[in-house]
C-alpha cells in the first residue's frame, strides 16, 4: 500500500440500492489531493435496478473510468463495502457471475492507473458519497 501523496486523488465511492435488488444509484467525490477539502467533482448517478454490491462495483467502475478519462496516475479509492473491497484485492474469490464481469472491469481500468490504491473505510467516514448514491437511487 503506497503512502498518500499529496498530489494524487482521493475519491470516495458508494453505490445504494433500495430493496436489494431495488432502484439503485452511485456516488463519487473527487478531491484533487488530501489537503483538498473542496472536491473537484461529485457524480450521482441513477443505475437502474440492480443490487447492493454490484450498485458498489458501478461506483469503483465509474470512479476509475474518470480516473482514466481525465488523465490522472496516481488515486486512492475509499470504500465501504467489505466485499467489493475485498474482491478488487485479491484477498476474497468471486462466485456470483455477474460480480466476475464487474471485477474483470476493475481489472481492465486498474491496469490503465499507474499508482492505484483502495482503502477500505467505515460507513461513518462515507457519508458524502453514500448521500449522493441514496439521492441517486430516488431518482425513478
Amino acid at each position: 500500500m503506497h503512502s498518500q501523496s499529496a498530489n494524487s486523488l482521493l475519491i470516495y465511492v458508494d453505490g445504494s440500492s433500495r430493496g436489494n435488488p431495488g432502484p439503485s444509484g452511485i456516488g463519487i467525490v473527487v478531491f484533487a489531493s488530501v489537503e483538498q477539502t473542496k472536491p473537484i467533482q461529485e457524480i450521482s448517478k441513477y443505475i437502474g435496478i440492480t443490487t447492493n454490491n454490484m450498485a458498489e462495483y458501478e461506483a469503483v467502475i465509474s470512479a476509475l473510468k474518470w480516473i482514466v478519462k481525465s488523465n490522472n496516475k496516481c488515486a486512492t479509492i475509499k470504500l465501504d463495502s467489505e466485499l467489493v473491497y475485498n474482491q478488487v484485492i485479491g484477498k476474497y474469490k468471486v462466485r456470483s457471475p455477474r460480480m466476475a464481469v464487474q471485477l474483470k472491469r476493475v481489472k481492465i481500468l486498474k491496469a490503465k492507473i499507474k499508482n492505484l490504491s483502495f482503502q477500505l473505510i467505515p460507513r461513518s467516514d462515507n457519508k458524502s458519497a453514500d448521500h449522493l448514491a441514496q439521492k441517486a437511487s430516488k431518482k425513478n
